[in-house]
């Protein structure tokens, strides 16, 4: 009677461990096919922001209405028509929603807007100024705040700048919108 009784004790146990054995090969299976969905969703997800950061740079570089080949302004201009012109000129170096408008930022026309500024009495005189000096100077490492500044001061609710175009998508920009002859204005290489 013990013998019958051990070997049926080995029995269910090996029974036991069989069925223990199938359900975790069962969820090892399952585990490997989540882990390889995961993996393709991983890689669609890549190739999915690579297609919207192209969709993104094409919409910063694309042609933009409102784009003027002078500054529009003169020493008789209030400051908005001058703050105006300065938004526009920011516009082939930030990236920003919504962008409408914009005039080349190429050494003339900083000039222009600086001796406009200059001889003014306007109440952000010393802000411009700093701002254009910055420009004149060729630094343009914070023209996406400058141009939040100033976009701030028109009352902006559309348009925040929240980055800095690359040199390439400045040049498409550039390409775009005022054409090749720009470019070596803007210091942009060919």
């Amino acid at each position: 009677m013990k013998r019958i009784l051990l070997i049926t004790v080995i029995v269910l146990a090996v029974l036991a461990g069989g069925i223990f054995g199938f359900f975790k090969i069962l969820d090892n299976a399952s585990g490997y096919e989540e882990k390889q969905e995961a993996s393709q969703n991983d890689a669609g997800s890549v190739e999915d922001a690579a297609t919207k950061q192209e969709e993104i740079e094409k919409q910063q570089t694309e042609k933009i209405g409102g784009v003027q080949y002078d500054i529009g302004i003169d020493q008789t201009s209030s400051q908005e028509a001058v703050l105006e012109a300065m938004n526009k000129m920011t516009h082939q170096k930030v990236k920003a929603e919504d962008k409408w408008g914009a005039i080349p930022m190429i050494p003339d026309t900083i000039n222009q807007v600086y001796e406009i500024v200059s001889n003014s009495h306007f109440e952000l005189k010393t802000d411009l100024l700093e701002i254009l000096d910055k420009w004149k100077n060729r630094d343009f490492s914070q023209v996406d705040a400058d141009h939040n500044y100033i976009w701030n001061q028109q009352g902006g609710t559309v348009g925040r700048a929240y980055g800095i175009m690359s040199q390439s998508e400045e040049k498409t920009f550039v390409l775009n919108n005022f054409g090749q002859e720009y470019l070596a204005a803007m210091g942009i290489p060919e």
